[in-house]
């Protein structure tokens, strides 16, 4: 894609940004939100609490099957969100990746976006596409580990320099957990995979991966629980119950855990919207929210008649697009154009009609 991606590992310091538009969520509906301010002329910074995009569906759903997109008879949630990323490419969308919304200010006509990564964005107008909320990562329950997070402890992407040479553990029972043992086996001095269930939530190929690299012993394998660590200044070893009632200490120099996600409602409250159960009330006609604005988009939003699918997010995305560009250009109508037909937006797409 075009524009600019940072991670909350790349924004360490505080930054400040100026946009026209902040989609927050980048689930199918954020993505599709951000293409159609793009077909608008509307450029867009969105924000995503998890490392990537995705949102719930690939949470929630990864491996099962789609079958209501329309057009496409089959899918599943990773080639529908690498679709909805190529689509995007021709525009200069933003993306701040793995950044958490944790306060939407009024500021005269204009809105404060600030993130818990540092980031704080003028905005004239706000999406919210949050869907089920932020997913974020299911914490490890040990005591005195807090205070370890982002130095030895990564539940996202860990720096390489945290890596390289060092004694990892990674904990988890599903692919992800799988996968990023299997990754950092080239470079680490040690991988430890360490998982409760006896069954894991992973493809039979992965499976096979990792019972190879078991084998070979670039991977150590543990059935069992982290119950306990040692540390002082600095984490040296966890504590680990095995399956078999035995106890080991295993030295760490980073803790991976890779346990999955939980969804986190946005404090919808806290920011003066009107909500209806926890969904933010909006106008069918335009998607917008008891604050002039502020939009909302997908599963996050109510109204009567309203139906909880990705086919209806991409119809709401469609009249929150219009109704944006409309208050931005009042003086100009906004008119129904048509890609197969429309010079002006081909030329966004940066395609010619060549029928």
């Amino acid at each position: 894609m075009t524009g600019v991606s940072m991670t909350s590992d790349t924004c360490n310091k505080k930054i400040k940004l100026n946009q026209d538009v902040v989609v927050i969520g980048a689930g199918p509906c954020g993505l599709f939100q951000a293409f159609q301010l793009g077909l608008q002329g509307i450029s867009c910074t969105v924000i995503e609490a998890a490392e990537k995009a995705g949102g719930q569906c690939t949470e929630l759903y990864p491996d099962k099957s789609i079958y209501d997109i329309p057009g496409i008879p089959h899918t599943f949630a990773d080639p529908l969100i690498s679709s909805l990323q190529q689509q995007l490419k021709p525009f200069d969308t933003n993306f701040l990746l793995g950044h958490v919304v944790t306060a939407i200010e009024p500021e005269n006509t204009l809105y404060r976006v600030v993130t818990d990564g540092g980031v704080t964005i003028t905005t004239r107008f706000i999406i919210l596409a949050t869907g089920a909320g932020a997913f974020t990562p299911v914490k490890l329950r040990v005591d005195g580990l807090d205070k370890y997070l982002n130095k030895q402890i990564f539940y996202n992407e860990p720096p390489v320099r945290k890596i390289k040479d060092k004694r990892i553990v990674v904990v988890g029972d599903n692919e992800v957990a799988i996968n990023t043992a299997i990754r950092f086996c080239s470079i680490a001095k040690q991988v430890t995979f360490v998982h409760r269930k006896r069954r894991l939530d992973a493809s039979a190929a992965t499976l096979l991966e990792l019972a190879g690299r078991a084998e070979s012993g670039s991977i150590q394998q543990l059935h069992g629980k982290i119950t306990d660590a040692q540390h002082d200044s600095v984490l040296t070893k966890v504590s680990i119950l095995l399956s078999s009632k035995e106890h080991i200490d295993l030295p760490v120099d980073s803790l991976l855990p890779r346990l999955g996600s939980s969804p986190k409602m946005s404090p919808l409250n806290q920011w003066g919207i009107n909500t209806v159960a926890n969904h933010v009330a909006v106008d069918p006609g335009n998607l917008n929210s008891s604050i002039a604005g502020v939009f909302a988009i997908g599963d996050i939003n109510t109204y009567p008649g309203k139906r909880k699918l990705i086919l209806c997010g991409f119809h709401e995305a469609t009249l929150a697009a219009f109704a944006i560009a409309a208050l931005m250009r009042p003086d100009k109508p906004v008119h129904t154009l048509y890609t197969t037909t429309s010079t002006e937006l081909q030329k966004r797409l940066g395609v010619s009609d060549i029928s």
